[in-house]
C-alpha cells in the first residue's frame, strides 16, 4: 500500500510540475539558509564549549559600586594571583595570568613578528589546547621554556622536530634566547583565549617593576575552582578576602560615597564562568559579542521557513479545489479519512525531504563563500555535531507535519455529494486561514525591511558622524617589535622632513580604532586629590599629536620643545576631565598623578571620541613621552598628496629601519570602520535574510494569484462584457491582496519600532528611529507585492472575453 501511495504521490508531482516546482524551490532555499543561519548561531554559542572543564574555570574580575556609576573590568595586578594561591590553596586547583604582547622571533635567516602570551605554569593544565608535542603537565615549569602553536611551528622549523630547538627574541632592547618545550594545536576559532607562543610570566619585561604593585592592573586572571568548589560560595569566601587586600580602596570609595550593591559592597573581586566571556560585552575581549546577535539569527532562520511553510500551506489549500473530485472519487470507492491523509501528506513529505536535501547540499556548496561575505567560521564539521543533527531533523519533522500535515486535513473533510456535484468549495475558513497566512509572510518580509533600514541606517550613522579628530587624512603605523617605538619616530622625522606631501608625524603607545595588527587597548590612571579618588584614561604621546590629529584647543597650550618641564612635569587633558575635576580654570593647577609632585595641566582639548561609538566619551590625560613608549607612528597627509604614493614612501622608510617587519599601515577612518565589523556583519545577514524572506513570498503570492484568479475566469469574461475596463479588472484582481499587505505593514511596524529600540540601546550615540523608515519598509512591500499580483491581473484582463466564457 505504501508504494502504491509513493507512485500516485510521484504521478501527481510529475503532473503538476510548476506547483511542484515552486515548493521544491521555496523549501530548498528556505532550508538551506536556515541552516547556515542556526549554523552561524550555533558557532556563537559553542564558544570555549571544548575545554574539558570548562564549567570549572572562572574568568576573575572586580566590580566598584562608586558615588556616581558601577564600574567594572577585567584587568588585575599582578600579585593578586599569589594571594589568592596563598589564601585558597584547597579551593583553586589552577591559576594562570595572561597578559597580551607581541615579540618578533630571530630564527636562523627567519625573522617573523608573532603575539605572544605571558602565562603561568597552569595554563596548559586548566585549557585543553590539545598538545601535540611534550608534556602539558611540565612544558611551561622552566623559565626559558617557550611553547608554540602548530601554525608558528610550520613556519619556524617547517617539518623538522621543533622540540629543543632554541628561539631568539627581539624585545627591542635586548634579545633573549628560548627553548621550545611544546606545541599546541591552534586554537579554534571558537575560543576567547588565543596563543600563538606561550613564555612564562615572569619574563614580562616590566614583571620585577610590577610584581608587588597592587595599583598597576595590566593582565587578566583565570582560576579553575576545585571540584567540591562551587562559584556562589567561592564568591562567598571572596568577601573576607577582599576587605584583607583592599581596605585602603574599600574605606576610600565609602568615603566618597560609594552605595553597596545587593552584597553589601562596593569594592568585589567576582567570578565570571568561562563560558560567558564571549558574550560579556563590558568584560569580554576582542572577540566579545551582544548575545542579541545569535539570537537574531535563529529567529531569521525561523522566520525564514515559516514564509516557505506558509507558501507551501498556502498553495496546498488553493489547489485542493483542483483535486476535489479526485477526493469525492477516493471516498465514493471506499477510501477512509487515515488513506486520504496518508496520501495527501505522504505527497507533501516527498516534496519536504526533496526540498530539505537540495537545501541541505546548497548550505555545504555555499558555505565557503558565505563564510567569506559574512566573516564566519561554519564547517560541514558542524553538522556532524549529535546535537545539531538531531535539532536539524526534529526541526524537518515539524515543519513536514505543519506544513504538509494541515492541507491534508483540510482535503479529507470535503463531503462527498457536493464534490461529486462539482460544488465544492475550500471553506470560508480556509480562506480565512489563507489570508491570514499571507499577512503573516509579508508581516515577516516587512519586520526584516525595516530592521534592515533601521541596522543600515545606525552604521551609517556611526561611519559619518564626526569624531572630532582628522580621520581622513592621518595613517597610522605600527612599530612592531623589531625596533623600538622612540628610535622608529626619529627616524621618520628625519627622513620624510623635506617631503612636502607629509604635514606632521608623532607617536603614541595606543591606536585610534583597530588598524591591521588588529590590536586594541587602554591605559587607565586612578588619583587621590583632596579625600576624592578620580580615574582618567591615559595616552602616551609625542610632540605635535594634537595637531597630526586635528585635535581642538580649547584653552592653554599643547606640549612643547620649549619647555623642557613638559617631558616629565606636563599634562593636557581633555573637557570631561576637566569636568571630573571641577575645575573653571583648569590651566595652572596641579594634579598628583605620576609621582610624588605630580603634574600640571597645561593645556586642554576639545572632547573627541578615542573609542568606539558605543561607550561615552570619558577623561583623557596626555602624557609627553611617558614610561610606555610608543607602539604606534602618526602621520598627517598634506590635502595635495597623493594617498598611495605617500602610502608607498611610507612603506619604503619604514623598511630601512625595520626590514625584517610587516608594514601594517592604514588610515583612521578605515580603523574606526573596523571598531563596527560585526553590526556590518549582522547588518548583511539580516538584509540578505529580508531579501529572501520577500523572494520566497512574492513566489507564494504569484502563485496564489495565478490559482485565485484562474478561478474567477468567468467573472472576469462576464465583467468585460458589460463594459468594465483592464484598469478596473486589475484594481478589482489586486485589490483583495494589497488590503493583505497592508494589514501587515500595520503589524509588522510597531513589532520592529520595539525590537530594533531594544537593539539601539547598546550605543550611546545612535539615531532616533523615525516614521519615514516604516513608510518606506511599507512602500517597498507594497509595490513588490502590487507587481507581483498586477502581472496575473493584466494577465487575465486582456484575456478575449469569448474564450473565457467558453472554457467555463
Amino acid at each position: 500500500m505504501i508504494r502504491n501511495y509513493l507512485k500516485i504521490a510521484v504521478r501527481n508531482l510529475l503532473k503538476n510540475k510548476s506547483y511542484a516546482l515552486i515548493n521544491i524551490v521555496g523549501l530548498s532555499v528556505a532550508f538551506g539558509a536556515a541552516i547556515l543561519l542556526f549554523l552561524t548561531a550555533h558557532f556563537e554559542f559553542s564558544f570555549d564549549n571544548f575545554h574539558t572543564n570548562k564549567e570549572r574555570i572562572y574568568k576573575v574580575f572586580y566590580k566598584l559600586n562608586l558615588a556616581e556609576k558601577q564600574q567594572m573590568g577585567t584587568s588585575v595586578p599582578a600579585p593578586l594571583r599569589g594571594a589568592l594561591a596563598s589564601e585558597f590553596k584547597s579551593e583553586i586547583k589552577y591559576l594562570t595570568r595572561i597578559m597580551d604582547s607581541g615579540v618578533q622571533i630571530v630564527q636562523g635567516e627567519k625573522t617573523i613578528d608573532n603575539d605572544l602570551n605571558y602565562v603561568d605554569a597552569d595554563f596548559l593544565k586548566m585549557f585543553s589546547f590539545k598538545m601535540l608535542k611534550g608534556d602539558p603537565n611540565t612544558a611551561l615549569n622552566d623559565l626559558r621554556s617557550i611553547v608554540i602553536n602548530e601554525s608558528t611551528s610550520k613556519k619556524l622549523f617547517g617539518d623538522s622536530e621543533p622540540l629543543g630547538q632554541t628561539l631568539k627574541l627581539n624585545f627591542g632592547e635586548k634579545m633573549e634566547a628560548f627553548i621550545v618545550s611544546g606545541v599546541i594545536a591552534d586554537a579554534p576559532e571558537n575560543s576567547s583565549v588565543e596563543s600563538e607562543m606561550m613564555l612564562r610570566f615572569e619574563n614580562n619585561p616590566s614583571y620585577h617593576d610590577l610584581k608587588d604593585g597592587w595599583n598597576n592592573q595590566n593582565h587578566q586572571l583565570y582560576v579553575q575552582l576545585a571540584d567540591n568548589i562551587t562559584h556562589d560560595n567561592f564568591e562567598k569566601r571572596l568577601k573576607p578576602f577582599t576587605r584583607k587586600y583592599y581596605k585602603t580602596s574599600i574605606e576610600q570609595i565609602l568615603k566618597e560615597g560609594g552605595k553597596p550593591d545587593e552584597r553589601g559592597e562596593v569594592f568585589s573581586i567576582r567570578l565570571m564562568p568561562l563560558l560567558e566571556e564571549h558574550f560579556i560585552k563590558n568584560l569580554g575581549g576582542i572577540q566579545v559579542l551582544d548575545k542579541t546577535y545569535p539570537y537574531m539569527l535563529l529567529i531569521i532562520s525561523v522566520l525564514v521557513v515559516l514564509v516557505a511553510c506558509i507558501n507551501f500551506i498556502n498553495l496546498s489549500i488553493a489547489r485542493s479545489l483542483e483535486r476535489a473530485k479526485e477526493v469525492g472519487m477516493r471516498k465514493a470507492l471506499g477510501a477512509v479519512k487515515n488513506q486520504i491523509l496518508a496520501q495527501f501528506w505522504g505527497e507533501a513529505f516527498i516534496l519536504c525531504i526533496i526540498g530539505f536535501t537540495i537545501g541541505g547540499v546548497l548550505a555545504v556548496t555555499l558555505m565557503p563563500s558565505y563564510n567569506s561575505i559574512f566573516q564566519s567560521f561554519i564547517s560541514f564539521k558542524s553538522l556532524l555535531n549529535p546535537w545539531v543533527a538531531v535539532l536539524l531533523l526534529a526541526s524537518f519533522l515539524i515543519v513536514t507535519l505543519v506544513a504538509g500535515g494541515y492541507p491534508a486535513l483540510i482535503v479529507t473533510k470535503f463531503n462527498i455529494i457536493e464534490v461529486l456535484k462539482g460544488k465544492v468549495k475550500v471553506s470560508t475558513r480556509s480562506g480565512g486561514l489563507r489570508n491570514t497566512l499571507i499577512i503573516v509572510q509579508f508581516s515577516i518580509a516587512t519586520l526584516l525591511i525595516s530592521s534592515t533600514l533601521i541596522v543600515w541606517k545606525q552604521i551609517d550613522y556611526l561611519r559619518n558622524k564626526p569624531l572630532g579628530f582628522d580621520e581622513s587624512q592621518v595613517i597610522s603605523i605600527p612599530v612592531g617589535h623589531e625596533v623600538q617605538g622612540t628610535k622608529m619616530l626619529e627616524f621618520m622625522r628625519n627622513k620624510l622632513a623635506n617631503y612636502p606631501q607629509i604635514q606632521s608625524i608623532t607617536a603614541a603607545d595606543i591606536n585610534i580604532g583597530r588598524g591591521k595588527d588588529n590590536s586594541m587597548s587602554h591605559s587607565g590612571y586612578g588619583f587621590e586629590m583632596e579625600g576624592k579618588t578620580y580615574h582618567t584614561n591615559g595616552l602616551n604621546v609625542d610632540y605635535d599629536y594634537i595637531k597630526t590629529l586635528g585635535l581642538s584647543l580649547t584653552n592653554g597650550r599643547d606640549f612643547s620643545r620649549e619647555f623642557q618641564s613638559d617631558k616629565s612635569r606636563s599634562i593636557v587633558v581633555n573637557e570631561s576631565m576637566v569636568k571630573q575635576l571641577g575645575f573653571k580654570n583648569p590651566i595652572g593647577k596641579n594634579i598628583p598623578i605620576g609621582d610624588s609632585l605630580g603634574r600640571t595641566i597645561v593645556g586642554v582639548v576639545k572632547d573627541y571620541h578615542f573609542e568606539s561609538l558605543k561607550n561615552k566619551i570619558e577623561s583623557m590625560t596626555f602624557f609627553l613621552q611617558g614610561d610606555f613608549g610608543y607602539s604606534y607612528i602618526f602621520v598627517k597627509l598634506a590635502p595635495q598628496a597623493s594617498p598611495k604614493e605617500t602610502m608607498d614612501l611610507l612603506a619604503k622608510a619604514y623598511k630601512e629601519i625595520a626590514p625584517k617587519s610587516v608594514f601594517q599601515a592604514s588610515f583612521l577612518d578605515e580603523n574606526t570602520n573596523n571598531l563596527y565589523r560585526k553590526e556590518e556583519r549582522f547588518s548583511q545577514i539580516i538584509m540578505s535574510a529580508a531579501a529572501l524572506a520577500i523572494l520566497l513570498s512574492c513566489m507564494g503570492l504569484f502563485a496564489i494569484a495565478l490559482m485565485m484568479i484562474a478561478q474567477r475566469t468567468k467573472e472576469i469574461g462576464i465583467r468585460k462584457v458589460l463594459g468594465a475596463s483592464i484598469p478596473s479588472l486589475v484594481l478589482l484582481l489586486s485589490k483583495d491582496f494589497l488590503v493583505l499587505v497592508s494589514i501587515a505593514i500595520m503589524i509588522a511596524s510597531p513589532i520592529a519600532y520595539y525590537l530594533m529600540e531594544k537593539w539601539l540601546t547598546d550605543f550611546v550615540y545612535r539615531i532616533n528611529i523615525g516614521w519615514n523608515v516604516f513608510l518606506m519598509a511599507g512602500l517597498t512591500a507594497v509595490v513588490i507585492a502590487l507587481l507581483t499580483v498586477s502581472y496575473q491581473a493584466v494577465k487575465a484582463a486582456l484575456m478575449n472575453p469569448v474564450n473565457s466564457l467558453q472554457n467555463e
